[in-house]
């Protein structure tokens, strides 16, 4: 019987070594949202959706008032292949859109302006299928969608952040919208819960803030004080997006850097106000999923 207990010991020993190898192995590029989010934007078709037909839709989520989902229904037919291949990138575990931030503010954000169209022709998407009678499928896309515009920020710009803000803001205003008709099954309410809950707390604005502020530091290498400055503005960013009481700190740094390093740094003010506004999307979407 020794014998046998000692080869029981060695394999239990060998399970647990491939156990740990199989848990650390790195991500495979399969694995990877962002590469199927690049296979959506290749299929886009005739992205003919206007800034101001994106705002005459948010106007009637907002509302609930009239929009003529009709004239848009040959153009969601056309990207129904691109929305496809989206939702099911948005079943990957990371996304990782490869962003190389040695390229300072050449970093490239096309994709990110891909992401806008694609995510605004979600919503029209998920209005035809409402409007159609599919429930099921209508919920499925909005919660996809939701998954979607949040990975948009991944790792990115505050271009990419602002870009995020909106889809899941338009998303968040849909989601409200199918909720408060109270016509969805408790399966269906249970998909759009799941899928704002895992919003966590929105969007890392702070980092994106950083990202794009370290990305001018290529131009202020062989100016002590303008590095000086924009070392005192990136700290005092971080802080006053995490305690807007920062706010003053924030404008003493801007105001005391040169100007025309001054001149490049976000306006503080406006990037809070985006941030609120998505925290107040959130809160109302989870009170009426409640």
């Amino acid at each position: 019987m020794k014998p046998i207990k000692n080869t029981a010991s060695i394999i239990f020993t060998v399970l647990l070594a491939l156990g740990s190898a199989f848990a650390q192995r790195p991500v495979s590029p399969g694995d990877n949202a962002a590469l199927r989010y690049w296979a959506a934007f290749s299929q886009i078709q005739d992205s003919g959706m206007s800034d101001q037909d994106a705002k005459e839709l948010n106007a009637a989520l907002e509302t609930m008032g009239p929009f003529d989902i009709s004239k848009y229904k040959d153009l969601v037919q056309k990207n129904t292949l691109a929305l496809q291949v989206m939702a099911r990138g948005t079943s990957l575990p990371t996304c990782d859109w490869g962003l190389d931030y040695e390229l300072g503010d050449n970093v490239p954000v096309d994709y990110a302006r891909k992401a806008l169209v694609l995510g605004r022709l979600n919503i029209l998407y998920v209005m035809n299928l409402y409007h159609s009678g599919d429930k099921d499928g209508a919920v499925h896309a909005l919660a996809a969608g939701l998954r979607f515009s949040h990975d948009v920020a991944n790792g990115g710009s505050l271009f990419a952040t602002l870009v995020a803000k909106d889809l899941l803001v338009t998303h968040l205003i849909a989601t409200a919208d199918g909720l408060r008709m109270g016509q969805l099954s408790a399966p269906q309410r249970s998909e759009l819960q799941n899928a704002v809950a895992a919003l966590g707390e929105g969007l890392d604005w702070p980092s994106a803030a950083k990202r794009d502020l370290e990305a001018l530091r290529t131009h202020y290498t062989a100016d002590p004080r303008a590095s000086a400055a924009l070392d005192r503005i990136i700290g005092a960013y971080s802080a006053f997006l995490k305690d807007q009481s920062k706010l003053p700190m924030l404008n003493d740094a801007i105001s005391s850097a040169p100007p025309e390093l001054a001149h490049l740094i976000p306006n503080p003010k406006r990037v809070a106000e985006q941030k609120q506004d998505l925290a107040d999307k959130l809160s109302q979407a989870r009170a009426l999923l409640q």
